[in-house]
């Protein structure tokens, strides 16, 4: 009874994945309308709890010993985790971003690779003799064989390239926002951005270790004391990470403002038909009548109702016409119209706080750096230049 199954490192893998467990618990049972980008949330935090079980099975001195004595098929089953938990994260961040993402076959591929882990580990460990088993688990010698060595820097590997992935996903979607909505700030995804990087550093940090391995298998001279640094570093990364992802997953990502996977222009608009040019000037006009860039929240398919066009008919005259993506083609019209006001006497003791927010834009940092790349100065400067006083109201100058 006086054994101590536990060490201080131990004791943050059984918290890293105590906390998984009881937030896999808590959005399984509030997910009543089950959303999918939250199912994949799930199934990421329940490969977080298997990881740290299998490092504390497998390296946990005396908890290894104990369980040992229990059955060597107990180990290596929280190692299929490493090959899940990027492809979760991947399918996660897509169906969070896209509200059209559906599963389909093809998905599939994405557990080829834990297929043919189990493949390997059925005739390499799980057809062995109970002896045999018993004897890699007690001297650890499979963690520095290969194949086994092979498989599980693969599996690190693939974990650093679905970050990279998710991450190419948020910078794609950053890009198909702009044909969809007239104002970004509201969606703007640093924290997952942030939250990806960081994943991206925890994944190399374990492709690093597995790199180590490779070499020291490579030239037979593992430096166990590196190893261990290493390793015992990413337990504690781990459990930072993960208290950033569920943290940020409870405050921030219902704000994302999920749009179709296809929310942008057709690839190849030589193929479409070209509008004629009264059917142009007829939009132009009806812009300019309705004033309808003046929503702050407009999208392409409100603007495309009150045109009266099918929405990807008026995506592509937006990109082959106007030569602009939809928050271009928008803020271009407020852009107008805030100049007509700047220059308009009648406007004078309006401040260009209030003339931003009146055509549209609620943002004064986007506004400033869209009229600065248009007309090539401020607001403040255009007003001066072009205002009969050539003095604009005190107002103005203590906002730009």
């Amino acid at each position: 009874m006086d054994t101590v199954l536990f060490n201080f490192h131990d004791l943050v893998l059984i918290l890293t994945a105590f906390e998984c467990l009881l937030f896999a618990l808590l959005l399984s049972v509030t997910n009543q309308k089950r959303v999918l980008s939250t199912a994949f949330f799930v199934g990421f935090l329940i490969c977080h709890i298997f990881i740290p079980i299998h490092e504390l099975t497998f390296w946990g001195k005396q908890f290894r010993i104990w369980l040992l004595d229990i059955s060597p098929n107990l180990f290596f089953l929280g190692s299929y985790a490493y090959f899940l938990d990027g492809p979760l994260l991947y399918l996660f961040v897509r169906s969070l971003l896209y509200k059209d993402f559906k599963l389909r076959r093809v998905h599939l591929l994405h557990a080829l690779p834990v297929a043919l882990y189990f493949f390997h580990m059925l005739i390499s460990f799980y057809l062995q003799s109970y002896e045999r088993r018993e004897m890699l688990v007690e001297t650890q010698h499979i963690a520095y064989s290969a194949p086994y060595l092979y498989f599980d820097a693969a599996g690190r590997f693939l974990r650093v390239i679905y970050a990279l992935l998710c991450l190419k996903l948020v910078f794609t979607y950053g890009e198909q926002l702009k044909n969809v909505f007239a104002n970004l700030n509201k969606r703007d995804l640093a924290w997952l951005k942030v939250m990806l990087v960081s994943f991206l550093g925890l994944f190399s940090w374990d492709a690093v270790l597995l790199t180590l391995k490779l070499y020291g298998y490579a030239t037979d001279n593992f430096d166990l004391d590196l190893l261990n640094i290493v390793g015992l570093s990413g337990y504690y990364l781990t459990f930072f990470m993960l208290n950033l992802l569920i943290g940020l997953k409870f405050t921030l990502f219902t704000s994302v403002a999920a749009i179709n996977e296809s929310s942008h222009p057709p690839p190849n608009p030589e193929s479409l038909p070209v509008e004629n040019k009264a059917y142009i000037e007829d939009i132009k006009a009806s812009m300019v009548r309705t004033k309808v860039y003046t929503q702050p929240d407009i999208t392409i398919d409100q603007l495309a109702t009150t045109l009266k066009l099918p929405t990807k008919r008026l995506s592509q005259i937006i990109k082959e016409d106007f030569r602009a993506n939809f928050y271009e083609f928008i803020n271009s019209y407020r852009i107008e119209d805030a100049k007509q006001q700047l220059r308009d006497p009648a406007c004078a003791n309006k401040t260009i706080t209030e003339i931003y927010y009146e055509v549209g834009f609620n943002s004064k940092s986007v506004f400033n750096t869209f009229f600065k790349r248009k007309e090539g100065c401020t607001p403040s400067q255009y007003r001066s230049k072009n205002s009969s006083s050539n003095n604009p109201p005190e107002a103005d100058k203590s906002i730009l």
